[in-house]
């Protein structure tokens, strides 16, 4: 075959020498096949490699979560406690007046006078001595005083604390100025019968912002009886694991049963 025919060009329509037929963008049809082949097998590379990276780190995990998992969940759940009752609780707004309990004998704050602070402490919320006041209580409230005033006192002062609670600023200052007023006036009405008189020492206050929920302490609150309980829970488990590993030692220092003892080495005797 002479130089001049080796050089001519395929006629159109015909196969390319080394190739399938044509296809649009004048490429065989076998080289177009073969780069979709290589383009899916580079766009699924990514994915066998995230594939084959989470296989490993299955057994890890997985172990992981059996040795902690509980300890883990403990502690989750009393974070989503403490959450679920920052977000849910109602609110709840307090004020605080201050009764003070004064000996007539000596004019000062002797055993006396603490005496009956912690009797007119305890006295404090009842119905019976709130009728005293002259403050009216929020409507409907006297069948449920007990919910909303609480007193406390010290075991070294005649120092009356008087609290009251509600849904509201207002309310709840309401129900701690009709306290202090009534045990005022309650103390007043049996002063010659104790020779000890209530005097005021301030009125409560209009709070500005509600007692609770406390968002940060409540989750703080939460999540701290979690890792106790979490705490509680890992002493156990450990001193189970420990008992059953002694159990195991033990075991596996007893001979099997049915085994028969070897017989001890009778000593040989050599003759000179």
């Amino acid at each position: 075959m002479s130089q001049r025919d080796a050089t001519k060009k395929p006629a159109a329509g015909k196969p390319a020498p080394g190739g399938g037929p044509p296809g649009e963008d004048g490429r065989p049809k076998e080289s177009r096949a073969k780069a979709r082949r290589a383009a899916r097998r580079a766009a699924a590379t990514p994915g066998r490699a995230a594939g084959a990276a989470l296989a490993r780190l299955r057994a890890p995990l997985a172990a992981f979560l059996r040795r902690f998992g509980l300890l883990i969940a403990l502690v989750l759940s009393g974070f989503l406690g403490g959450l679920g009752y920052a977000l849910f609780a109602p609110t709840t707004y307090t004020a605080t007046a201050y009764v003070l309990v004064v000996d007539d004998g000596d004019g000062g704050q002797g055993p006396a006078a603490v005496s009956f602070a912690q009797a007119f402490g305890r006295l404090a919320p009842l119905p019976e001595t709130l009728a005293y006041s002259s403050i009216p209580l929020p409507d409907g409230a006297m069948a449920a005083t007990r919910d909303h005033i609480q007193s406390s006192t010290s075991p070294d002062t005649p120092l009356i604390k008087l609290a009251g609670s509600a849904g509201t600023p207002a309310a709840a200052t309401a129900y701690a100025n009709a306290a202090a007023d009534a045990l005022v006036r309650y103390g007043t009405s049996h002063r010659t019968d104790t020779g000890v008189r209530v005097a005021l020492m301030s009125m409560a206050a209009t709070p500005s912002v509600p007692s609770s929920p406390n968002p940060p302490l409540d989750v703080a609150v939460g999540t701290a009886s979690g890792v106790l309980l979490a705490g509680l829970g890992a002493a156990v488990l450990s001193g189970r694991r420990g008992r059953a590993h002694q159990r195991g030692q033990h075991d596996a220092s007893r001979p099997p049963r049915g085994a028969v003892p070897s017989p001890a080495a009778e000593p040989v005797e050599v003759h000179s």
